[in-house]
C-alpha cells in the first residue's frame, strides 16, 4: 500500500479536479469515474464555518445515498465526517442533481449490510478496514424536500477539513 502521505495528496488533487469539472459542466462530467460514481457533499466546518465541498465517491440503497469514510486507512475520521455529525442537515450533486438531505451514521445490522455492498463495488475498502485500528463509518444522505422547492448554489469551493 502506498504511503498515506502520497494517498492523501494524489487524493485531494483529484478532489479538486473532479470537483472543477463536476461544477463546470454542470454534473454532465464527473458523477461517472470509470465503474464509480461520484457526489459532490457540501458541509461547513466545525471550526471555522467555511464552506466546504467534497467529492466522494458514493453507493446507492433505495433512496439513499451513502459514503464511507474511510480517509485512505488514515488514524482518523475524515474532517468531512465530523463536519456532518455536527451540522447534518446539507446538500449534495448527483450528476445533475441537486439534493437537501439528512446525514446520519449507519449502526449495528445496517453499517455490517451497507459494508458488503460498498465492498463489493471498491473492493479498496476491505484494505483500508485492514490498515486501521478505527472502524470506518458509513454516512447514510436520505434526501429531504425543500419546502420552497429552490435550491441554493453550491456552498465552498475548497476541500480542506474544518
Amino acid at each position: 500500500m502506498l504511503p498515506l502521505w502520497f494517498r492523501h495528496t494524489f487524493m485531494k488533487a483529484a478532489d479538486v479536479a473532479t470537483k472543477g469539472v463536476y461544477r463546470i459542466s454542470g454534473g454532465l462530467v464527473g458523477e461517472r469515474q470509470l465503474k464509480f460514481h461520484m457526489l459532490l457533499l457540501d458541509s461547513v466546518g466545525r471550526k471555522t464555518g467555511k464552506a466546504r465541498t467534497h467529492a466522494l465517491l458514493y453507493l446507492r440503497d433505495g433512496d439513499r445515498y451513502y459514503v464511507v469514510a474511510s480517509n485512505f486507512a488514515g488514524p482518523k475520521n475524515p474532517a468531512w465526517y465530523w463536519n456532518l455529525k455536527t451540522q447534518p442537515d446539507t446538500y449534495i450533486q448527483v450528476g445533475r442533481k441537486r439534493l437537501r438531505v439528512i446525514a446520519s451514521e449507519a449502526e449495528g445490522d445496517e453499517r455490517d449490510r451497507l459494508w458488503q455492498k460498498a465492498v463489493v463495488e471498491y473492493s479498496n475498502y476491505t484494505t483500508y478496514q485492514a490498515n486501521t485500528t478505527r472502524l470506518i463509518p458509513i454516512i447514510i444522505l436520505t434526501p429531504i424536500a425543500v419546502p420552497s422547492g429552490k435550491i441554493p448554489a453550491m456552498v465552498g469551493a475548497t476541500s480542506a477539513g474544518g
